[in-house]
């Protein structure tokens, strides 16, 4: 049991303490609340608040992780299903928190190119104007210092303080150019020494390509980056990208505190990385391989060792007391670079075989960690031992700007949902009260105002908090139930207002929403637990302050109870900055998401959508008066067919919706970076969409007639309106919160700001417009702005092609089995049926591969391009990261007439040939090929025909 309470009995003061122990970790905030003696001591140990701790080198500050089954863990993603990511994927997840789609990796390799090429001409001139022989350090912050003299207007100090802290678009603009900056300062730094020219980076190239090509890292008989070598740096990307609170990390974060810009917080990175015990310990492992020199030395090297005579770089790890799981597959992928005939990798091996057989290291927990290895993959890549610590970085840094970004991160979602309900409830039952005591008008029209500004915050938050607690694939039905609430309120508040005001007057009906709202805020208070992911995660990690509910209060203070643990910034780092008094609030980053595609478009469908709802909810009772000579009691419940419209849409609505998404899900057989979450979304919304503006017009068309129609007819019409047009609002918020789900209070927020400005205009004019038109013009037009959102149902696709994150983009490696599965449609005979028996190779552990056999046929003259061997490598081991959508259009070979594919899952540590292939996937284009028949195996005859190509990856 690693976890337990601390008692701690202070001898100064005799006062006791219980200090909570999770997993053997303690925090250092919670030691505070042990107190100096009110006498006898130093005025600073009196006023200090609490005592202090002294952790000189922070040597035994930890960071809570678990590190205990030695599992890489990517916000979620094992390190076998990144196995094939790119940069820019890995950038997306890390730093946005979602596994980008297609289009998102496009905008994020595109943004990042923009802002490669944009990198002045002075950076340039700066670090060629040093000497070559120049240590990389000195001039990776001589080029970043020029970069940031360059743009004086990033630096907060001399702009606005605010500049980045809770501005999310400054921030994400930030982050994509300090990436693209330190790219470029890095490939111009290596190739500056070694004198060779700098060439610019291309659109039509990846990160990675890209940085090869400024670094000079090309291969020499086809001048591009080898892909083998390519392959192995996006993959040693992902196992270095992030590695939690380490210390380049942590240099960043100190310098972030100030609030200043990335560029600086990255100069302390890169002065941090390259110390001997970090980053730099690569250059200290090399030197000591050459020091030992050969395998006969490691024994007594090792015992110098023990001895405490030479250090041995690269082996243990603060985090972890077992293998560093990263080990393994860095040793996979220094066997695709082929270094068996390196001798300091064989003093390598050597050491942790003899190490690891030695008491002495078991017994202390020391193994290899992935700096033993990595500097062999930068070596092997062609890069010098003295500019490694600045290679890592440009993998490191998308760690250093995930926790950046995280730390500048509208209130809900910095400070969490509890204390933002707590503040609307407070201000709207104070309101309230006030409302039920004034006695003017110019009072109740400033009451009003305030009091809406408490309610409708609670309706971004239901939203926030369905999207914290509920998965995608039922976020339809849960965000349905979750706007019962605002949408019935107009359907049910003449009902209730006209019975209060009718028996008890106007005011009654103040006390009651004060008495009622109270009702909801007390259990609230009580139980209501903290969701923000930004606070609490997955929920296992406590909650602090206000976000800590009076039960969980009470809990945790009973006895013989396991305390409920509060974490702390010091043992939880990377949560510091998600404290409420760590930030700023921004309220401008709501109106920004107006003139964010496609979200702005949305927003605008979605208000023009509640605005009618509102114009026919304002209108009906002046038309039930004059045409049908109601009261107010009856007037009132005329719209209870209204709110059982809005009622049976929400529920059926939502469950339709859901359904729909796992249809999309089956149908894309949950390839993540291809699903399309607009088209799952609206696909639903269409025949709702066309029908709402109909059934408006034909209400307008009814409504005036000299001879009215019976009312039975126009509740019906009320009925199935308020039915549609609550359908299309639900679907329009649950694609917004899926488009914006990191931050849905915000999303909602702005959404709660679009709708009520445009209910409020149409509530406003909907009168003016029946004087002024009648009520068949104004209804008219009314079925005409519903009708201008009816393409935005129909045709999904649109979204798709104007989305822009603002944030992200990918590389256009177009994956292999999407290439097939593209060929087979349309005159493709698929076949499924178990594989023949397989051999598997030795692949890395947890490792999934695609295994792709493509038959292509030409014409008997036809001549393979001799210059295209390069992107066909002959061996299998040369054939990493091969990119199969290049090679088929550059040869000019047309569609594949055959071909077949299957997938292999390695799920165990063992590097050993035991996995068995999964049911392969065969297709055959339906075409006749000379000396073949109808019924003959089209694939056999293929091979048989003269100049046909085998591919085989």
């Amino acid at each position: 049991m690693s976890s337990g309470v601390l008692h701690i009995v202070d001898s100064r003061t005799k006062q006791k303490y219980g200090i909570p122990i999770r997993r053997n970790v303690i925090s250092a905030i919670d030691l505070k609340s042990i107190k100096a003696p009110a006498a006898g001591t130093d005025r600073a140990d009196h006023v200090a608040d609490g005592l202090r701790v002294h952790d000189p080198g922070l040597q035994n500050t930890t960071v809570i992780d678990d590190h205990e089954r030695g599992v890489l863990l990517f916000r979620g993603y094992t390190l076998s299903q990144l196995w094939d990511s790119d940069f820019e994927d890995m950038l997306h997840l890390l730093v946005w928190g979602t596994y980008p789609t297609i289009q998102q990796k496009k905008d994020v390799n595109r943004k990042l190119t923009d802002q490669m090429l944009a990198v002045p001409d002075s950076v340039h001139r700066t670090i060629r104007g040093l000497p070559r022989t120049t240590s990389p350090l000195p001039l990776i912050l001589a080029g970043l210092s020029a970069y940031l003299a360059c743009f004086p207007d990033t630096i907060p100090a001399s702009t606005h303080a605010s500049l980045y802290q809770g501005n999310l678009r400054n921030v994400d603009h930030a982050v994509i150019r300090t990436v693209a900056a330190y790219g470029v300062i890095f490939g111009l730094v290596n190739s500056h020494r070694k004198g060779i020219d700098f060439q610019p980076p291309s659109q039509e190239n990846s990160y990675c390509a890209n940085l090869f090509i400024m670094a000079g890292l090309l291969d020499r008989h086809s001048s591009r980056p080898d892909p083998t070598k390519l392959s192995c740096f996006r993959r040693f990307a992902m196992l270095n990208a992030e590695h939690g609170m380490a210390l380049t990390v942590f240099s960043a974060l100190v310098t972030a505190s100030s609030l200043t810009d990335p560029i600086s917080c990255l100069i302390s990175a890169v002065a941090a990385a390259y110390g001997p015990l970090h980053f730099g310990a690569t250059v200290s492992a090399q030197r000591t391989l050459r020091e030992i020199g050969s395998t006969d030395k490691v024994p007594e090297f090792i015992e110098g060792v023990k001895n405490g005579r030479t250090k041995l770089f690269g082996y243990g790890h603060r985090s972890y007391k077992g293998l560093d799981p990263r080990v393994r597959p860095i040793q996979s992928i220094l066997k695709d670079l082929d270094l068996s005939k390196n001798d300091y990798l064989k003093i390598t091996e050597r050491i942790e075989e003899v190490a690891s057989a030695d008491d002495y290291f078991r017994h202390r927990g020391l193994y290899p960690n992935a700096d033993f290895y990595g500097n062999f993959v930068f070596t092997a890549i062609g890069f010098d031992p003295d500019i490694i610590p600045a290679a890592m970085l440009t993998q490191r840094i998308i760690g250093i700007m995930a926790h950046w970004r995280e730390y500048m991160c509208s209130f809900a979602d910095q400070a969490g949902r509890r204390p933002a309900y707590i503040l609307c409830f407070l201000i709207y039952i104070i309101s309230n009260i006030a409302l039920a005591l004034q006695h003017s008008y110019p009072a109740l029209l400033v009451l009003r105002a305030i009091q809406s500004s408490g309610s409708s915050g609670t309706v971004a938050l239901a939203s926030a908090v369905a999207a914290d607690v509920i998965t995608s694939a039922e976020r339809g039905t849960y965000m349905s139930i979750t706007s019962l609430g605002n949408i019935l309120a107009p359907s049910l508040g003449p009902i209730l207002g006209g019975v209060l005001s009718e028996y008890l007057g106007w005011q009654s009906i103040f006390w009651f929403l004060a008495m009622s709202s109270t009702i909801f805020f007390i259990p609230l208070v009580l139980f209501f637990p903290e969701t923000c992911r930004t606070i609490v995660g997955d929920g296992s990690i406590p909650a602090s302050g206000w976000n800590r509910s009076i039960l969980n209060r009470w809990i945790s203070k009973r006895p013989h109870r396991r305390p409920v643990l509060i974490p702390s910034a010091s043992t939880e780092p990377a949560l510091q900055a998600q404290l409420p008094k760590r930030r700023m609030i921004n309220p401008l980053t709501t109106l920004s998401l107006l003139f964010h595609l496609p979200t702005g478009l949305i927003l605008l469908s979605n208000g023009l959508i509640f605005a009618s709802y509102y114009a026919i909810t304002a209108g009906l009772p002046s038309q039930l008066r004059s045409i049908y000579g109601l009261n107010d009691l009856n007037i009132g419940l005329s719209f209870i067919p209204m709110g059982a419209g809005t009622l049976l849409s929400a529920t059926f609505n939502g469950i339709i919706v859901d359904w729909n998404y796992r249809r999309m899900v089956a149908k894309n057989r949950q390839v993540i970076e291809d699903f399309e979450v607009e088209k799952a979304r609206l696909g639903v919304g269409g025949p709702v969409a066309l029908l709402a503006p109909i059934l408006i017009l034909l209400y307008a068309l009814t409504a005036p007639a000299t001879n009215p129609p019976p009312l039975v007819l126009t509740l019906t019409l009320i009925f199935t309106i308020s039915f549609n047009l609550t359908a299309i609002y639900n679907i329009l918020n649950i694609l917004l919160v899926d488009l914006h789900y990191t931050t849905p209070a915000t999303i909602m927020a702005t959404n709660n700001l679009v709708r009520c400005f445009l209910g409020a205009a149409a509530t406003a004019l909907v009168h003016p417009c029946i004087q002024r038109w009648g009520v068949r013009a104004t209804y008219c037009l009314v079925a005409i702005v519903v009708l201008g959102v009816v393409p935005l149902l129909w045709m999904p696709d649109m979204l798709c092609t104007m989305q822009d994150t603002g944030l992200m983009d990918m590389s256009d490696n177009t994956r292999i089995l999407d290439k097939v599965d593209g060929y087979s449609n349309g005159g493709i005979l698929v076949n499924k049926s178990m594989g023949a028996e397989y051999i598997a190779p030795r692949p890395p552990p947890f490792s999934h591969h695609r295994y792709v056999y493509l038959l292509f046929t030409q014409m008997g003259d036809y001549q393979f391009p001799q210059c295209y061997s390069h992107i066909f490598p002959q061996t299998a081991k040369a054939r990493a990261g091969f990119d199969i959508q290049q090679f088929v259009d550059l040869a000019r070979l047309g569609a594949p007439v055959a071909g077949n594919y299957f997938i292999v899952e390695y799920d165990g540590p063992v590097i050993e040939p035991t996995a068995a292939a999964s049911p392969t996937t065969t297709w055959l284009r339906s075409i006749l090929c000379e000396g073949s028949d109808s019924t003959g195996s089209v694939a056999a005859k293929a091979c048989e025909m003269e100049g046909s190509l085998q591919i085989v990856m």
